[in-house]
């Protein structure tokens, strides 16, 4: 079996347990998971059926989790799973039908940077819509190609803006100049959705600059980089992170790199 479609299977399980339990949609676990965020119940079973799938499988995965960290292969491994069972848990809790699920897969012979993956594929739960993203070879929505959108000036962009920062003048600041720049802001809550969007030109921009987000959401920037889009992070330089759950993403994700860099300069501009 090939790993794409072990990948398939095993969202395919995901999903599945999502929609058939949809009426536990806001119970809690009374946990958080390794990342600080309370668990709901059905983002551990979710990524239970996902684990079980890619386990079972004839390749040795070491496992990349929202919900427990990471989980080691028991036989030599071949590839790093990053899984994101439910990315847009508040959406589903208050029954919003915006939310994704997200799974990566990283070769263990090359370095384990967001610059090595291979495949990602995210699926949105309700919307129809699925996403894949293979190295070297574009995205495609649905099995039709997708690319980023032409470039238009700032100033006409329609960007996804991530504010959910509490605390922080310096952010709220910085955040108010960029969405005074451009034309409007579009945002599904679930990140990994919206940096779809921007793959497929929905949107031309993602920006998500709090260093509050788990790496767990690399399918999403892969998606944006495969569909020739350009990721810049905070310190205006090209994004590129090691795979591991100690690193948060903190990044400009755009149709083309001089909107990456306008954005980001009126983010850091007084």
């Amino acid at each position: 079996m090939s790993l794409k479609k072990i990948l398939f299977d095993a969202i395919d399980a995901a999903k599945d347990t999502v929609l058939d339990n949809l009426d536990q949609a806001s119970k809690k676990t009374g946990k958080e998971n390794p990342f600080g965020d309370k668990t709901l119940l059905l983002d551990q079973q979710a990524e239970n059926a996902a684990i079980e799938i890619l386990q079972s499988s004839e390749f040795g995965m070491k496992i990349l989790t929202e919900e427990q960290g990471t989980i080691e292969s028991d036989i030599q491994t071949d590839y790093l799973i990053i899984i994101d069972p439910i990315d847009g848990s508040a959406n589903l809790e208050r029954r919003i039908p915006l939310c994704t699920i997200g799974i990566s897969a990283i070769p263990i012979e090359s370095s384990l940077t967001t610059d090595n993956v291979e495949i990602s594929i995210i699926d949105s739960y309700f919307t129809k819509e699925t996403y894949v993203a293979q190295r070297n070879k574009g995205v495609t929505c649905n099995g039709e190609r997708v690319k980023v959108a032409d470039s238009l000036s700032i100033e006409d962009t329609i960007i996804s803006y991530d504010s959910k920062k509490k605390g922080d003048p310096s952010f709220a600041l910085s955040s108010q100049r960029v969405i005074e720049g451009v034309k409007d802001i579009r945002r599904t809550a679930s990140n990994l959705l919206d940096l779809c969007w921007v793959a497929a030109g929905k949107l031309d921009a993602m920006v998500d600059l709090r260093n509050m987000l788990p790496i767990i959401h690399v399918s999403g920037t892969h998606m944006v980089r495969e569909a020739g889009g350009f990721i810049l992070s905070e310190n205006k330089e090209r994004f590129v992170l090691p795979l591991e759950s100690k690193y948060m993403m903190s990044f400009v994700a755009a149709s083309n790199e001089q909107l990456a860099q306008q954005i980001l300069q009126l983010y850091h501009s007084e």
